[in-house]
């Protein structure tokens, strides 16, 4: 099996002909066929039903079509790396974060792969939301971390770590739920809340601002928008509103009670939430991401 052959055969996959194949590779229609047919031969499979007008894959050749993919992908990367060697450069491998998963966990990971490749230098970005994913729709990143928002056939993803959500107010906030709470089980009634706003992170792909992409939120209310998590926790600190909040982020404000944790009726007031490593499935894939990818996988 030669390269030219795998690259002749998916050309003629993704053209749908022959002929369209020999014009995107600038090589005779014949020599597509042969190679084609070579790699029939060689393997004594059927990879395309010929008696159709145009070409179709038989299940052997969906099979093959797949590996070849992802064989050239690999060729892609390699031939990548070694243009880069050559030259005495080494791109850095782009990361982008959402801004909830910058917890000790997520970093000790970061630290350790840079300690074990101590020659790969590291661009982090962080977003949020769908923001996350559009980074490597729009060629920013090779690889992301963050939680499920917007992931679908384009996506490769694995989990990688979790994080609890609480929904936390400021003590001078929580008298004033003192008279609206349900006998039942304590928890706080909407209306309490309908006069306070509800501080949400803006969804950096930039959404419909009807509800901005949030999954939880109340049905009355105002609701006030910040750019980053900081902020949410520096209105939060000064009574500007109630929010749900990645517990690590507020913990040492918990602790000193700068913040107390409420339970809303209705309302996902607390959760855990999977955090995924996130590629694009059809991306060529740098060295570099290909090891991170591994080395978190592990």
């Amino acid at each position: 099996m030669k390269l030219d052959q795998v690259r002749a055969f998916i050309a003629v996959v993704e053209t749908g002909s022959f002929r369209s194949a020999a014009l995107l590779t600038n090589k005779a229609q014949p020599s597509i066929s042969a190679s084609v047919k070579a790699l029939e031969e060689q393997y004594n499979i059927l990879l395309f039903d010929r008696d159709s007008y145009r070409p179709t894959l038989t299940a052997a050749g969906h099979s093959f079509f797949k590996q070849s993919k992802k064989l050239m992908s690999q060729v892609q990367q390699l031939e990548s790396l070694g243009q880069n060697l050559s030259h005495g450069v080494t791109p850095p491998l782009r990361i982008c974060l959402s801004q909830m998963t910058l917890t000790s966990e997520c970093m000790h990971k970061i630290k350790s792969f840079t300690q074990q490749n101590p020659d790969i230098s590291i661009e982090i970005t962080t977003n949020h939301m769908h923001g996350v994913q559009a980074s490597l729709l729009k060629g920013q990143a090779d690889v992301a971390i963050g939680p499920r928002y917007g992931l679908d056939d384009r996506h490769a993803f694995t989990q990688v770590m979790s994080i609890n959500m609480v929904t936390v107010v400021s003590p001078d906030l929580l008298q004033q739920f003192d008279n609206f709470r349900t006998k039942s089980s304590g928890k706080i009634k909407q209306q309490a809340l309908s006069a306070i706003p509800q501080i949400l992170v803006s969804n950096s792909a930039n959404q419909s601002k009807e509800n901005d992409g949030h999954q939880h939120l109340l049905p009355i209310g105002k609701r006030w928008y910040v750019s980053d998590f900081y902020t949410k926790k520096t209105l939060l600190l000064n009574s500007f509103g109630w929010a749900r909040m990645p517990r690590h982020i507020i913990e040492a404000h918990l602790t000193n009670n700068e913040l107390a944790i409420i339970e809303v009726e209705q309302f996902t007031s607390s959760n855990v939430i999977p955090v995924f490593m996130i590629r694009l499935r059809n991306q060529a894939r740098s060295y570099q991401a290909n090891l991170f990818w591994e080395f978190l996988t592990v």
